[in-house]
């Protein structure tokens, strides 16, 4: 037993009966004072704890709430920088060459307005050169092209100020022409005095005006014939080539189409403009010719069109949405315009069909490529490689090194790069990608004129190292434990896990590099979706489809869309039979823009506009100065006599 407790026993022993009870009373009234204050206080500790594991919950779902908006604020951020970029910024590349030429300052170049365009022959001005002279190149200027140009000037696919204006000279050359004597004599006696100059040459001088595109009615006749004694009356039928018992001609159709399909116009425009000019012409009446002949008539083209697209091996597709607002779905589902190409450098006449689906899945491949056999260059999308694998080797999919490239540029377009200088912007992760990826395009596009084979060699020789420094610097990004941006990490994320498909096309000089023509395809499209904004129905969607498919091959074959769009409306009508089937397939190989009867028609085209129009200008008299003035004879004639 403890001391204290000893004491307090001696002390207890000495007290009485009532003192030990009135003690115990007492004790236990505090004792019962203590439980109760301890049950409040282990209450309110509970309390305490509970409040507090339920803001601590609270303030971790805070943190949580605070990192999501963080991210939606940034992507948001991002996203508004993009648009901005994309409106008021330069372009990657005119960025990078901002950067580059503040460490390189460019050399001084002459001025390109003294040179001419010389370019003549095939090929659209492009010169076929070999392996050999492209090395032998590189030797005599180190870096430079095959056209031994300095660094710097422009090639010839890029031609300066001075070869724009001597293109235009030469444009003006095959308009008709108005032949005007711009002579003012009284100004010429007045300045220089009656019959004291003359013309010694005259000085050309060249304005380009623009005639009124004049709406005018064809008045056709045909005779009613009496035959016989009794006269009977019959009448010579005629029947519209077009659409019987209608006003509509080639021309008028062609010139719609082209308005919509080539300008972007919408039907609903072109109205307006058609009633100031004089002709009342509904957007229905439009829309009822356009949906009923633009169907009958081109797609025989554009059916034949596509099978000499897949024959093709190499084979580019992309697609963009497309909504059509009565298909029979929700309001707001979107549709897809599917584009499929033929190759950007396979040596053939190039093709270009839009195909209108209500889905993006892979039907639509598996439907179309069923007997390709080739290559396909496209995007990452999950529907090609799909088309890979089910094929068994016979499609091979290739990557788009420009969607690869697009990911690097986002990720460096949202850094905010304010108080950084040139020396730190060069060094991020971002610009170094780029800047590899713009030597391979530098590289790259200097093979573009070879023949296949020659640019297969080169681009084993010279592209190929620049694409294993790119990746093996990305894998260098992807291994580093440095921290990065949420964009950074999803480039270097796509392109590792599409470098075998990017790297394909060094195995093949017919494979494109990336996936840009279908995209410049698209552009088209999409700049006439911005003004009409959407398809009423799913046969308006299917005419779009056949018209873009129609201007863009036409553009692409480098003839005028007009003049194509007319001269399908004018011939093809004659290969249909009554329920619109072809009578002829043969014949459809004179219907494509690359052909001889076509490139006839286009030339007697315009053969007859500028023989039209030159008669409207008859040739003026050459003007003359007056004749100098006689000396004045005297009255009398004998007071000159001596």
């Amino acid at each position: 037993m403890r001391a204290d407790e000893e004491r307090f026993y001696e002390s207890a022993l000495k007290m009485d009966y009532e003192s030990l009870l009135s003690a115990y009373v007492s004790l236990h009234t505090e004792h019962e004072e203590l439980l109760r204050t301890k049950k409040e206080t282990d209450r309110i500790t509970t309390e305490g704890v509970i409040q507090f594991q339920k803001l601590t919950k609270d303030y971790q779902d805070s943190l949580i709430k605070i990192e999501q908006l963080e991210k939606t604020i940034k992507k948001l951020s991002d996203q508004l920088e993009l648009k901005n970029r994309a409106i008021f910024g330069r372009n990657t590349e005119k960025f990078l060459d901002t950067l580059a030429s503040s460490e390189n300052p460019p050399e001084e170049f002459e001025d390109e307005s003294q040179t001419e365009d010389c370019n003549e022959g095939n090929n659209n001005g492009h010169t076929i050169i070999s392996l050999d002279e492209y090395r032998k190149s590189l030797e005599e200027n180190g870096k430079g092209n095959p056209e031994g140009r300095k660094e710097g000037k422009k090639d010839g696919n890029k031609k300066g100020k001075g070869s724009k204006r001597s293109r235009l000279l030469d444009s003006l050359k095959g308009l008709p022409s108005q032949l005007i004597y711009d002579l003012d004599i009284d100004k010429l006696n007045s300045d220089y005095g009656v019959g004291n100059w003359r013309i010694a040459m005259w000085h050309e001088h060249y304005v380009v005006e623009k005639i009124e595109n004049p709406l005018y009615v064809k008045k056709i006749l045909t005779p009613v014939i009496s035959s016989g004694l009794e006269h009977v009356m019959t009448t010579i039928p005629y029947k519209n080539p077009l659409k019987d018992r209608t006003y509509i001609s080639a021309s008028i159709l062609a010139d719609i189409l082209y308005r919509k399909f080539v300008l972007a116009l919408p039907f609903f425009r072109q109205t307006e403009d058609y009633s100031m000019q004089g002709l009342e012409l509904s957007r229905q009446v439009i829309i009822g010719w356009v949906n009923e002949l633009v169907p009958l008539i081109m797609t025989p083209a554009i059916k034949y069109m596509t099978q000499l697209m897949l024959l093709c091996p190499y084979h580019n597709c992309d697609e963009t949405y497309l909504q059509v607002l009565r298909d029979g779905r929700a309001p707001g589902t979107k549709g897809f315009l599917w584009v499929h190409s033929t190759g950007e450098l396979y040596d053939g006449n190039p093709i270009i069909i839009f195909i209108y689906e209500q889905t993006r899945g892979t039907d639509h491949l598996r439907k179309l490529l069923l007997e390709f056999h080739g290559y396909l260059t496209c995007d990452a999308y999950i529907s090609y490689h799909v088309m890979e694998k089910e094929s068994e080797g016979r499609i091979t999919v290739t990557g788009c090194m420009m969607h690869c490239r697009r990911y690097f540029a986002l990720s460096l377009f949202v850094r905010d790069l304010k108080n950084m200088s040139e020396e730190e912007i060069m060094q991020l992760s971002e610009v170094r990608v780029l800047m590899l990826i713009r030597g391979i395009y530098h590289e790259e596009m200097k093979l573009k004129n070879m023949a296949v084979d020659d640019r297969l060699a080169a681009r084993k020789e010279f592209v190929a190292p620049k694409v294993k420094a790119l990746f093996d610097y990305i894998h260098e990004l992807e291994a580093s434990d440095e921290p990065r941006s949420e964009k950074l990490s999803k480039a270097i994320s796509y392109a590792i896990n599409q470098e075998e498909y990017l790297c394909r096309f060094l195995d093949d000089g017919n494979i494109p590099i990336d996936n840009g023509s279908s995209e410049r395809y698209i552009a088209s499209y999409s700049r006439g979706r911005a003004n009409w904004l959407f398809a009423d129905t799913i046969l308006g969607a299917e005419v779009n489809a056949a018209m873009y498919s129609i201007v863009e091959t036409a553009k692409a074959n480098h003839v005028n869309p007009y003049e194509y769009i007319k001269y399908l409306l004018e011939k093809i009508p004659d290969f249909l039979d009554d329920e619109g089937n072809v009578t002829d397939p043969e014949c459809l190989k004179d219907v494509m823009p690359w052909s001889d009867a076509f490139h006839e028609y286009e030339h007697e085209c315009m053969c007859r506009r500028n023989s039209l129009y030159s008669s409207m200008f008859p040739e003026p008299m050459v003007p003359k100065p007056p004749k100098k003035a006689a000396s004045l004879a005297p009255d009398d004639p004998g007071q000159n006599t001596a």
